[in-house]
């Protein structure tokens, strides 16, 4: 019924990479899609994905959603990835090791894990500091991240979270949380709820009894992540991990998560915040040594974190414990 549109025809073929005359011969059982392209299909007409699995499945009883995603996608690393994050760990200078490991990885990750190259973002959140050792961690912040549409510019997020966070939980109760559609995420977590995401992955960054933060990855697509993405996920995240030093991680006991306002109320707070480091700068000239950006930074996360913290307790945000 929808093929019998020429330019609802060409576009489906479009998207599936094959010739208009094929979905013509599928359709009347003159031939046989491929698993890839059935799962294709399911993506180029999401408002009959229902409907059509049924009807798929029917036909093809050996048929899953995650065929396709088995047949294109490698179920291991590849050995020269390995090569490559090793020779940055052990090549690069100390003050960019770290940043180049993370985003290596975060961009195979994301090649890897979604071949089609739409639809998913990763993301890593890492414990805001405290001012003291004696303190507790209070916050999780943004550090890096990498999306393929509709999610962009990741590299710049700067957002904070806490236990009103899917992150959050992660964090604090150190283990890795599985939603498979979005309905899931708004009921446990609706101060960061996004309509985009239906299927999420977020694990918990530990290296013995220390935590450094969580990593966490969304899919546009519902029930996406199979048993061969989660094998890949365990795997990447120990190369992921070499992109912490020592001093990135904290003791469980130091991890005393507060409450985080909405995106949307800190996003005018956070685009001030490349202007609040100058400033800092230049009033900070004078010292001996001078402070430098990375130090002013520093300060400001933790000034950023401590409003966040005193306007989430002003508003009575909603929280649920998952």
């Amino acid at each position: 019924m929808l093929i019998a549109d020429t330019g609802e025809r060409q576009r489906i073929a479009n998207l599936l990479g094959v010739n208009p005359i094929s979905l013509t011969r599928w359709a009347s059982g003159t031939s046989n899609p491929r698993p890839k392209h059935l799962y294709a299909l399911l993506e180029a007409l999401p408002t009959q994905r229902e409907e059509l699995i049924a009807l798929i499945a029917e036909e093809f009883p050996e048929f899953r959603t995650d065929i396709a995603v088995k047949e294109e996608m490698p179920q291991h690393i590849p050995p020269v990835f390995y090569a490559r994050v090793l020779g940055a760990y052990n090549q690069q200078p100390a003050g960019i090791r770290s940043t180049a490991i993370r985003g290596m990885v975060l961009q195979q990750m994301l090649t890897h894990l979604n071949p089609e190259q739409r639809g998913m973002v990763i993301f890593a959140n890492h414990c805001t500091p405290p001012r003291s050792s004696e303190q507790k961690v209070r916050s999780l912040r943004i550090i890096d991240g990498r999306g393929s549409p509709p999610w962009h510019r990741m590299e710049n997020n700067m957002l904070f979270f806490g236990l009103e966070s899917l992150c959050g939980h992660v964090v604090q109760f150190r283990r890795p949380i599985h939603i498979h559609e979005h309905t899931q995420k708004k009921r446990f977590y609706p101060t960061h709820y996004d309509v985009k995401a239906e299927s999420i992955v977020a694990c918990p960054l530990i290296r013995a009894n220390q935590i450094a933060g969580c990593l966490t990855i969304i899919s546009a697509h519902p029930h996406y992540f199979t048993d061969t993405h989660m094998n890949l996920v365990n795997s990447y995240l120990d190369l992921f991990m070499l992109g912490f030093d020592a001093t990135d991680f904290y003791n469980f006991e130091q991890i005393a998560l507060g409450i985080m306002p909405s995106c949307d109320l800190q996003a005018p707070i956070l685009d001030l915040f490349s202007s609040r480091v100058t400033r800092l700068l230049i009033k900070t000239a004078h010292q001996q040594p001078p402070m430098t950006r990375p130090e002013a930074e520093q300060q400001l996360w933790q000034e950023l974190e401590q409003e966040f913290l005193t306007m989430a307790a002003r508003s009575s945000l909603p929280m649920s414990i998952y």
